[in-house]
């Protein structure tokens, strides 16, 4: 049941581009900030493999994150797209690794890289709210993921990545919307389940 204009949810998200652009040009360095906030309780077992993202458009930039959880000895891979409403899969990755450009111009692993099951996914977003509820771009690939991915393992970790301004009183949520368990931005992390992997 949908208790939201759908026309309203598209504004939100128009406007939420525009508001993350700002943010990005006044915190040039929230990728490297965002490294030294990820909370240590989620690092629960060595070879924990951790899914993260190439940024697109204004997205906070994970990599430096990525780089450092690759040397406390986590597993990382990247989602890729395989078809359109079909959830996403996961292939490993090592920062320098090279990328192919896949649908919607996301980088991408390459057809060769192993698939993996990530125990923590790394989520962009464009808002979150204090009850851990995501705006995305509305093509729904993160939502059909973490639904396959949670009913698979109950103890699947999905985390926020955005700019502390990107929070916002609340965020509409339609049937299937999956929530966050924690949020990261560059002023610290956000426990919205506590769970950990």
């Amino acid at each position: 049941m949908s208790f939201f204009n759908h026309n309203e949810k598209s504004d939100l998200r128009a406007r939420m581009k525009r508001k993350r652009v700002t943010l990005q040009s006044l915190y040039p360095r929230s990728g490297t900030q965002l490294s030294a906030r990820f909370p240590a309780e989620l690092l629960t077992q060595p070879g924990l493999v951790i899914s993260g993202y190439i940024p697109i458009q204004s997205e906070i930039d994970p990599v430096p994150l990525m780089e450092k959880l690759k040397s406390r000895g986590v597993q990382l891979c990247l989602p890729v797209v395989t078809e359109n409403n079909k959830p996403l899969e996961f292939h490993a990755w090592t920062p320098g690794d090279e990328l192919n450009i896949g649908p919607f111009d996301v980088e991408e692993p390459l057809p060769t890289a192993k698939p993996m099951v990530p125990e923590i996914v790394l989520v962009p977003l464009l808002a979150f709210d204090k009850k851990g509820r995501r705006l995305g771009y509305g093509g729904g690939f993160y939502d059909r993921t973490l639904k396959t991915l949670r009913a698979a393992n109950p103890h699947l970790c999905a985390v926020g990545i955005g700019y502390a301004s990107q929070q916002i009183p609340k965020v509409p949520t339609d049937v299937g919307d999956q929530g966050l368990d924690w949020v990261l931005t560059e002023t610290g992390a956000i426990s919205i389940t506590g769970k950990t992997p």
